[in-house]
């Protein structure tokens, strides 16, 4: 669920504690490759792989176990979102353009936990054999590596809207726009997006032991 910058954030700050014997470079390159989906327009089920415990996942190569970390988050996003349902949506539209104006806002909010974010960027130059084998072209993996390493040179903006044009209908970027100018300075919903970010230890080991305990 989350935006890229959000994936990264959270897999750069539970790597050393969840995954310190994985290279950084093609974990942060696996985490961010299942929403090629995206623009590659392939199925979701081949790159969002669920149901994976913590171990299995840490027991993975690398880029996979950053792949399949990116499902996690998105389970723990989903989690962290139905905590708060009621008090998101009396105060927000509840529809498909306000979670996605949701995600591009946490990259918003959260993109300066992370000083450095040149040696992040540098890592989408390299094309691994790995992301060759979804049925994605190599064109489309460059293609998708060029727009992220453009995306995180700098902190999000509205004009990054238009990387949701290679994936939804026009009419529905349109409406992101009008509630990203209307929600984006709301301090409730920075506080949300923010918290997850800041909960994501006690998120996990809860995931965790749920694991150990079935």
């Amino acid at each position: 669920m989350p935006w890229p910058a959000t994936h990264i954030l959270v897999a750069h700050k539970l790597h050393a504690q969840y995954f310190n014997d994985h290279d950084l470079e093609p974990f942060i390159i696996g985490t961010c490759f299942p929403d090629i989906r995206y623009p590659g327009r392939v199925d979701r089920n081949r790159t969002h792989i669920k149901h994976l415990s913590l171990c299995e996942i840490q027991a993975a190569p690398s880029f996979f176990a950053g792949l399949y970390f990116h499902s996690l988050v998105d389970h723990l996003w989903n989690i962290h979102l139905q905590d708060h349902k009621d008090q998101v949506f009396q105060r927000f539209p509840h529809n498909t353009p306000m979670i996605h104006t949701m995600k591009i806002l946490q990259d918003v909010s959260l993109y300066k936990k992370l000083s450095d974010w040149e040696p992040i960027w540098h890592y989408f130059e390299t094309i691994l054999p790995q992301e060759l084998q979804f049925g994605v072209s190599e064109g489309m993996v460059r293609l998708w590596h060029t727009t992220l390493s453009t995306y995180l040179r700098k902190p999000p903006d509205i004009s990054d809207l238009e990387m949701l044009r290679m994936s939804l209908p026009g009419e529905m970027v349109e409406q992101i726009g009008k509630y990203y100018t209307m929600y984006r300075d709301d301090p409730f919903l920075k506080r949300f997006l923010r918290a997850f970010y800041d909960r994501i230890d006690p998120l996990i080991e809860h995931y965790a032991a749920q694991d150990l305990a079935s």
